[in-house]
Parts: C-alpha cells; structure tokens; sequence
C-alpha cells in the first residue's frame, strides 16, 4: 500500500474527531475550519491516487468530481451552522443536493466498471427511504415539509450501494466489497446526521456528532482511495 495514505488517514481522523468535539462544545465557527480540512484531506486522497495509479482515467475522473461534489456539500452544510434557522434551510437543501450529485456519480462508476447492472437488486432502492419512514412514525425524528427531499435523498444512497454490492456479485472482487463497507458507513454517518438536524433528544444530538463525523470520514478515505485500491 502507498505509503502517504497513512499520514492522510491520521490527519484526517485527527481533524475529524476535532470537528465533532467542537460541535459538541457549541464552537461553530472552529468545527467549521476543522471540517474543511478533512475534506480536503480526501480529495488529496482522491488527487494522489489518481496520479500514482493512472490505469483507470475513466474510473478516477467519476470518482474526483464526486469528491468534489462532497466537499462542495459540505461547505453548505457548514455555512448551514453558521445561519439561523429560516436562512440555514436553504443551505441545507443545497447540501443534499450536492451530495445527491456525488452519489450518482459513485454509482455511475462502480456500474460502468462492473460492465453489467443486476435489475433484480433495484427493490433494494427503499432501503434507506423505509428506514427513514419507520423513524418518522415511531417518532424518532419528524420531517415536516421536507419529508419527500429526504426520501429521495435515502433512494440515491441505497443506489450508490446496491451499485457496489452489484459489482461484488458480478466480478467478486475485494474493492468492491471495500466500497460497500464505504457506503454503509455513508449511510450511518447521513443517519445520525439526520437525527441531530430532527431528533427530539438534545443530548444524544449533540453526542452523534462523533459518529457523524467518524463514519463519515471513513467513509471518504475509502471512496477516494479506492482509485488505488482498483488499480
């Protein structure tokens, strides 16, 4: 293995951790700086990989302007906490979309590369969507007006998934089985998210910043390492 993905996996965990502490402790402003620098820890990531292992062009350019999409939502969710709520709305919206973006475009990698899609996974499409519908009638997070945004938001996630476990099925290879896990814990990481902008329990919002921003970023090393992790 490369070995400058180590010193770019402990910055980043570093700055990660940092970030989820200082939204625990109410410091916007510095779990703002902290988060963009995770961020753009795995486009690093993503940068070097694609220039050490240049085999697959097609592959890393999807897989780079997806990053970029991630990074570009997470600049909106981080002006999101800097607003107040009638303000921040928007910027919220303008994050799910850019994240939506780079979902697709994962999924449009990992489909191409694969060669093949299986059609019989797509019911596997209202995995993330049930999950959320389930939390909002037992009253574990509440939606409002929002509710069909979030929904189709949970669909281009679940593809993103079901594109790895396509591409495991058909050619039984490590990496995409590392892209699975990737996802997976994309879907833990957007799941607290989702319950410290809409849960009721203002403690446990509070404390599910470390396992938004732990899943997260994990999640993103692998996505963007797994330009060498295919080569």
């Amino acid at each position: 293995m490369d070995w400058w993905i180590y010193p770019l996996c402990g910055y980043i965990l570093v700055c990660a951790i940092s970030t989820g502490a200082f939204y625990v402790n109410e410091k916007r402003a510095w779990a703002c700086i902290f988060k963009l620098a995770a961020s753009v820890g795995f486009v690093l990531i993503g940068i070097l990989s694609t220039y050490f292992h240049p085999e697959d062009l097609r592959y890393s350019a999807f897989v780079l302007t997806g990053l970029l999409f991630c990074i570009a939502g997470d600049v909106m969710l981080m002006i999101k906490e800097l607003f107040e709520e009638k303000f921040a709305t928007r910027f919220l919206l303008g994050g799910i979309l850019f994240f939506s973006c780079a979902q697709i475009l994962f999924s449009t990698a990992m489909i191409i590369d694969a060669g093949s899609f299986n059609f019989w996974l797509l019911p596997l499409l209202v995995i993330v969507p049930v999950g959320l519908i389930v939390a909002h009638k037992m009253h574990i997070v509440t939606f409002d007006r929002y509710g069909l945004v979030m929904l189709l938001y949970g669909a281009i996630i679940s593809l993103s998934f079901i594109s790895a476990l396509n591409g495991l099925v058909l050619l039984r290879s490590d990496f995409y089985l590392a892209m699975m896990f990737a996802i997976a814990f994309f879907m833990i990481s957007d799941s607290a998210l989702c319950y410290t902008y809409y849960g009721y329990d203002n403690n446990l919002k509070r404390m599910l910043n470390y396992v938004v921003m732990l899943f997260y970023y994990v999640a993103m090393i692998l996505i963007s390492f797994s330009i060498t992790l295919k080569a």
